[in-house]
């Protein structure tokens, strides 16, 4: 698996992981089972040359001192190249900082020492692991479980990797064989972290994360995890701290650098955003994710040449990729205005029109009931509040969205109004929207940008439109696709959609806040359909207190569970879909 690929493995799994290997290794030791530990009752290990440079290694590891550690263990493996134990340390100290490689070669010359070792096969299955190679990682953890079918350390581990491949349910079943074993397990409380952030149950996640977190406080993994709980309940300050712990313990994990970046760039902090990229990139350079970020804050920061750089690479790695293609149009656009390129000639007949679009039956996931009739009802009001073109699109495959967005964009060049309805399944992923296709199947995160329609690309298409620019979503229900990922790489798609900042002009109405999640409702529309069409029949409602209208009928029938709204700031001048 190339290396970008795998930052949604460490996304999840370096607190469980590691935090069980390092957990395991002191049981072990206290126990004094020489199948379980390195050199244990060995008469020869016990006066090897290489000791007193391990027990200063080992003591350097409990501080988070990685390289003085594997300094140390260095010195051990010449003093004496039959030390296990030395080869092991230095295994997992490598694991620490992210040089799997070496750490997969050291436990493999530790094996060969000591064939039963199960410190060594837990070391060396995790950074296979995190290599992105589930199959070693599973015999590796088998084989450790078959010296000591007693030993909880082996289904903790076991449940990390099925729940990375998708299987959540295998996952949990071997998660709560390692608590029944030892119901103090702190690597367990670890893993069901893991498992519940992937599973997008952060308030869960939170729980056991905090009780990982106070069994071993110098866990990056659990930190990090529980740093992604804290983005996913919307609270940047304490997934900040996280973060920053987290990233103090391991500077080698570029997916630290995005989740930090991505909450600098949300705050505006466009330098120290650009910073986090930049080290994620250079750790790893065809990191898309860390890419489309970059760009955006490089957007954002007037850096527009920058900006252009970022987008074409991503294209030249994912030609397909949504942001990057609606990012490459907006981009040029900008660039052609600055240097004072032909403006188009615009022949705007005061038009007003319309795509709304309801995709109910997915091919892959449960249908969802209301988003056809959603999309009729909200069609048929536009229509009667006197839209000039309005076309209603139905269960949407990819490639007749696309289609349909590129006409829609050449209508809007002659408008003054361009509106785009969608209701149906959106994702978040790192910070960038989605709107999901009915013909998608997602294997991993990676997916998500090739096979959806990015908002970036539904923004674009209005963006021609002379006078407003309206971008409606009901897309904020929870991911469906979440327990459907069945790929290697764990999923980092959020809970509903990301906060986004429209140009000027434009408009962008969520069914829900960000990070939230909306209903379909309970009977024939949404409640934000429902509300959303009512209003707009509204004669002289001012579009501003429309949706603020619409913002409190929704709270209100959703019993304040769900709070519509709004993103863009318009002028002074008034619209109305329907005049007085």
């Amino acid at each position: 698996m190339d290396i970008h690929v795998k930052r949604f493995v460490i996304l999840a799994a370096v607190g469980a992981s590691l935090f069980s290997i390092q957990s395991t290794a002191a049981q072990q030791q206290r126990s004094g089972a020489a199948t379980n530990r390195p050199g244990a009752n060995n008469e020869n290990a016990s006066r090897s040359p290489a000791d007193p440079a391990v027990g200063r290694a080992t003591q350097l590891i409990k501080q988070g001192k990685y390289p003085a550690a594997i300094t140390e263990l260095d010195a051990a493996i010449k003093a004496d190249r039959k030390s296990a134990k030395a080869f092991v340390w230095r295994g997992f100290a490598s694991n620490r900082i992210g040089l799997f490689s070496e750490a997969i070669e050291d436990c493999s010359q530790a094996l060969q020492l000591e064939p039963k070792n199960t410190f060594a096969f837990l070391t060396r299955g995790y950074a296979y692991f995190m290599s992105g190679d589930n199959g070693r990682a599973l015999a590796d953890y088998n084989a450790a479980g078959a010296i000591d079918p007693s030993a909880p350390g082996p289904f903790s581990f076991r449940a990390t990797v099925y729940s990375s491949m998708g299987e959540q349910k295998r996952a949990l079943d071997e998660v709560n064989k390692a608590l029944e074993i030892n119901p103090n397990y702190g690597p367990g409380y670890g893993t069901l972290g893991f498992i519940y952030t992937k599973l997008q149950q952060y308030e869960k996640a939170l729980a056991v994360l905090n009780k990982a977190n106070q069994l071993n406080p110098h866990s990056f993994g659990n930190l990090f995890n529980r740093g992604v709980a804290y983005l996913g309940l919307g609270n940047n300050e304490l997934a900040l701290a996280d973060f920053n712990d987290s990233i103090l313990l391991a500077p080698r994990i570029a997916r630290s650098y995005i989740s930090r970046g991505r909450i600098f760039l949300g705050k505006g902090d466009y330098d120290a955003a650009i910073k986090d990229f930049n080290e994620a990139i250079r750790l790893q350079p065809q990191n898309v994710f860390a890419l489309i970020q970059r760009a955006r804050a490089y957007e954002l920061s007037r850096n527009l040449k920058e900006a252009r750089t970022d987008f074409q690479t991503i294209l030249g790695l994912e030609p397909s990729n949504g942001v990057a293609i609606a990012g490459s149009e907006r981009i040029e656009a900008k660039i052609a205005a600055l240097t004072g390129g032909p403006a188009p000639v615009k022949d705007h007949s005061g038009a007003r029109i319309a795509l709304v679009i309801g995709n109910s039956h997915y091919k892959d996931v449960d249908p969802l009931a209301n988003p056809e009739r959603d999309a009729k009802l909200v069609a048929d009001a536009l229509k009667r509040a006197g839209f000039e073109k309005v076309q209603l699109l139905i269960d949407a495959t990819r490639e007749s969205l696309a289609a349909a967005l590129k006409a829609f964009a050449a209508d809007a060049a002659g408008a003054d109004w361009a509106l785009v309805y969608f209701a149906g399944h959106g994702i978040e992923v790192d910070g960038s929207n989605y709107l999901v296709p009915t013909d998608v199947k997602y294997e991993n995160d990676d997916d998500i940008p090739k096979e959806s329609i990015a908002l970036d690309q539904i923004l674009n298409a209005v963006g021609a439109a002379s006078k407003l620019r309206l971008v409606i979503l009901d897309a904020c229900r929870e991911n469906p696709f979440v327990a459907e990922m069945k790929g290697k790489a764990v999923s980092a798609a959020g809970r509903g959609l990301a906060r986004i900042e429209p140009e000027s002009g434009t408009l962008v109405a969520f069914a829900t806040k960000h990070g939230h999640l909306a209903t379909d409702g309970t009977g024939e529309n949404s409640p934000f359909a429902a509300s959303l069409v009512k209003r707009i029949s509204t004669p002289g409602l001012e579009i501003s207190q429309l949706f603020r209208l619409v913002h409190d009928d929704v709270y209100a029938s959703t019993g304040q569970q769900q709070e519509p709204f709004t993103y863009g700031q318009l002028s002074a001048q008034e619209f109305f879909f329907k005049a007085r």
